[in-house]
């Protein structure tokens, strides 16, 4: 069966499909999205874990860009935030808790509970990163830098000093130069390790922690609130209805645009003639002809499995086959009984407060560090790094009256096993994680009326995250710039001329920032306007 023909086909709904079909549509082109799902937004799509409970596999839109916000008028087609205060907690097992209140002051007396030195040094650290952000003189909204020019501004032995503890250098061996209690270190470590194959020992983990200053660098702060000058995740807010709100008004966003968006739409193959991309076929037969494919999926999986061998050199194919893909992401789902109580909570209002916001559970470099290593040895973590969040008690509507949905992100559960299978491990360590935080939230035994584990393999089938990496690769240096996914091939093109990837595989990579959407629809746009203008001129 033939269909109709579009300018422009995305493969896959996820919020950077749904950016690209965006400024894609806007500029006048004929747009369709195939999503595999029954509802676009991928990992940000509303996820029913129990009836009457709904949340996501993503948590928040921490990452998510301003000026995206703006270009797709998000909150003209039905994104709200809600604005937690305060917008992060952080446990310890002595009964001390750390609380990211949104007034600066506030957050200085929290961190001289646990140093004086750091209470100072704390913003010390970030002004750092912020100097060498606007140093390296990049912008996330353009292709990758090469590496000759991300040195290009390192001026003096202090630039070079810097490029080194932050490209090869440790998250540790940085905050052990900034910082003194151990806690404060392990908060901030966490931002540096997050879903990656790392520990806090591991080289070039310091580079997470620029993700808002070279944002803020790329694209300075406008009069008014802007979520990009707190440091710490959590200051976006939380979208009502949860993080499916984010791509359901984008979604909204891109149709009154133009653009087309059919789900239930698998993609089986992208059609290739003469070296160039013609269209694709969906799982059922049916033929869809376009003259531009954008692909937001992994970048293996559309070489490997979409792409057919004999479309590829075979020498690209093996460099692609050996891009690192292990993942670690775990989840764990509950619906709740009543309000998840923190043990540092000293009245029912701070209770309140606290269980309104995110939470981490990882209170030592020492555990961090002790995670990754049962992850790389093919060990579920013994001690499991958690970011958790109860979207529920500032959004109501997501659970049923007097009921709440708790969500938890565990990371380091390794997708290969050194021993058994997850058939198997999922519910064991899906308790050893409930069990984890029970010691920092003692009647959450009590209140668990469902809970549901998707394992690193579940992760991979339901959302189609290779090996449960998600961000389609580890967001570490030698990974990123002009070496994502692969040298040669980092400015959103592909050897098959049309067709293009912008998911979280390329440059910056990223979470929910939908950066590599915007940049890779640009890049479209900059090669039909050459194609055009080489048309004219002949």
């Amino acid at each position: 069966m033939t269909a109709r023909r579009y300018d422009v086909i995305l493969v896959g709904g996820g919020h950077n499909g749904l950016v690209a079909a965006g400024y894609l549509a806007r500029a006048g082109l004929d747009v369709l999205v195939l999503e595999r799902r029954q509802v676009v937004g991928g990992p940000c799509s509303v996820v029913e874990y129990f009836p009457g409970y709904t949340a996501a596999m993503t948590n928040s839109p921490g990452s998510l860009e301003p000026r995206i916000v703006a270009d797709m008028r998000l909150e003209d087609f039905g994104l709200a935030f809600t604005h937690p205060d305060p917008t992060l907690v952080a446990p310890f097992p002595d009964g001390r808790i750390f609380v990211a209140w949104r007034e600066k002051a506030r957050v200085v007396e929290e961190l001289r509970k646990f140093s004086e030195h750091d209470a100072r040094a704390y913003d010390e650290l970030f002004a750092f990163l912020g100097r060498f952000a606007e140093k390296l003189g990049i912008s996330l909204f353009e292709p990758p830098p090469s590496l000759r020019a991300l040195t290009a501004n390192l001026e003096t032995p202090e630039d070079e000093a810097a490029f080194a503890a932050i490209m090869f250098g440790s998250v540790q061996d940085l905050l052990d130069e900034y910082l003194e209690a151990d806690e404060i270190k392990a908060i901030v470590a966490t931002l540096a390790t997050n879903s990656n194959q790392a520990g806090t020992s591991t080289p070039g983990t310091p580079y997470m922690l620029l993700q808002r200053p070279l944002s803020l660098a790329s694209m300075p702060a406008a009069a008014g609130y802007d979520p990009r000058r707190q440091v710490m995740r959590g200051s976006t807010g939380l979208p009502m209805g949860g993080m499916g709100a984010v791509t359901q008004a984008m979604q909204r966003s891109i149709e009154a645009s133009g653009a087309h968006v059919r789900t239930g739409a698998e993609v089986a193959r992208i059609l290739v003639r003469d070296g160039g991309v013609r269209g694709v076929v969906l799982r059922g037969g049916e033929e869809i002809e376009g003259a531009i494919v954008l692909s937001n999926a992994n970048p293996k999986l559309t070489y490997l499995d979409l792409v057919a061998p004999e479309d590829l050199d075979p020498a690209f194919r093996e460099r692609v086959q050996r891009i690192p893909m292990a993942g670690s992401a775990f989840k764990v789902g509950l619906a709740l009984d009543g309000l998840p109580r923190f043990a540092a909570a000293r009245t029912d209002e701070e209770a309140r407060l606290y269980a309104g916001c995110q939470f981490r559970i990882a209170p030592s470099l020492a555990y961090l560090e002790r995670a990754y290593d049962d992850c790389k040895h093919g060990r579920p973590s013994a001690g499991p790094v958690i970011w958790g969040l109860t979207p529920s008690v500032m959004d109501p509507g997501l659970a049923p009256p007097g009921k709440h949905v708790m969500s938890l992100n565990i990371f380091h559960a390794p997708y290969h096993l050194a021993a058994g299978d997850w058939a198997t491990e999922r519910e064991v360590f899906g308790e050893r994680c409930i069990d984890t935080l029970a010691r920092y939230i003692p009647n959450l035994p009590d209140i668990i009326i469902h809970k549901r584990f998707w394992s690193p393999r579940d992760i991979e089938r339901e959302f189609g995250l290779v090996e449960a990496n998600i961000t389609h690769g580890d967001m570490v240096p030698g990974r990123l710039f002009s070496q994502r996914p692969l040298a040669g091939w980092a400015d959103y093109r592909t050897p098959i001329a049309g067709l293009y990837l912008c998911g979280v595989g390329t440059w910056p990579g990223g979470y929910v920032s939908g950066i590599p959407g915007h940049n890779a629809s640009h890049q479209v746009l900059r090669d039909l306007g050459a194609a055009k203008r080489g048309a004219a001129a002949e």
